[in-house]
């Protein structure tokens, strides 16, 4: 199925980018320059897979019929939108000058945000997309 192997491909790439910033923010020196151009990449790269999901993943699974993927779609289509707000958040609450005076909290809620992140790829890839897997297979018998 290759839209979700493009997905997954997506999550390596946001996978790499969050890995970049853990090591940044575990310098124990601020490096607010890398970390602007890593967070803004990694945002543009979240967001682009979040709509592409929604329109490849949840309009299917909401349209399918099957009652198990469709209550999964509500919740995830809820998860995802909570997510896009915390990032946005994240990005919102750490302009460069603060993040320059307060490395160390600065450098926990990236890590905190990471751990989100990764366990969001994680959901998606071991239970998410199995459902559309699941469905293309039953409509293929």
């Amino acid at each position: 199925m290759p839209i979700l192997a493009k997905l997954r491909d997506e999550h390596r790439v946001l996978e790499t980018d969050i890995n970049r910033m853990l090591e940044i923010v575990a310098n124990p020196a601020p490096d607010a320059a890398s970390i602007a151009a890593i967070r803004w990449r990694l945002a543009q790269a979240l967001f682009d897979h979040c709509a592409q999901e929604d329109r490849a993943i949840h309009d299917r699974l909401a349209q399918s019929g099957d009652a198990t993927a469709i209550a999964a779609c509500r919740d995830y289509r809820r998860e995802h939108g909570a997510m896009g707000e915390r990032f946005g958040r994240y990005i919102a609450d750490w302009p460069i000058e603060r993040i320059s005076r307060d490395w160390e909290t600065f450098g926990a809620e990236t890590r905190a945000m990471a751990r989100r992140v990764a366990d969001r790829i994680a959901v998606e890839e071991t239970s998410l997309y199995p459902l559309l897997e699941r469905m293309v297979l039953m409509r293929a018998a």
